[in-house]
């Protein structure tokens, strides 16, 4: 299971992990250039669609610069992976670097880390958000549901592999 290879002591295929992520962040630039082409489209539309006073100008803008990050960062990371896979020297700091039982340790903690502190976030912004709008609440909401499943999937998922 791909689980395993991302957070266990097995061995990595380091050549094969940054091919998929080249893939991944050509998948990355397609996403962009899809947000850049709706906010192209949203942008005679807006008025149509009205949804909220002040965001016929805000929507296409923050697609525009959705898509261009998005772009700009799928691109850095094929950019990136090539590098390795053409550099020996490279490729091999590269490979250590992710093999390293200490990295991939602090890796893990930051990641448990982050997401208990996330979890806190939310609940903070759902507390706050009652003050601000119920569409921010019920919105919050979905989101601490969907973060505490998952968390609970993965948590199952784990079990039984390990």
């Amino acid at each position: 299971m791909w689980l395993n290879q991302l957070f266990t002591d097995s061995p990595i295929n380091f050549e094969k992990r940054c091919r998929m992520r080249m893939k991944i962040g050509v998948g990355i630039m397609l996403l962009g250039a899809l947000a850049i082409g709706a906010a192209e489209i949203l942008k005679d539309r807006m008025p149509i669609l009205y949804m909220e006073q002040g965001t016929g100008e805000f929507i296409p803008q923050y697609y525009w610069a959705l898509g261009l990050g998005l772009m700009v960062g799928g691109l850095a990371k094929t950019i990136q992976n090539m590098r390795f896979l053409k550099n020996p020297e490279l490729k091999k700091k590269g490979e250590i670097a992710e093999a390293d039982e200490r990295n991939r340790l602090l890796g893990l903690r930051c990641w448990g880390y982050t997401g208990y502190s996330m979890f806190l976030v939310l609940y903070l912004g759902m507390l706050v958000g009652g003050f601000i709008s119920v569409t921010v609440v019920k919105t919050i909401m979905v989101l601490i549901a969907l973060f505490a499943l998952l968390l609970l999937i993965f948590r199952r998922i784990l079990m039984r592999s390990m």
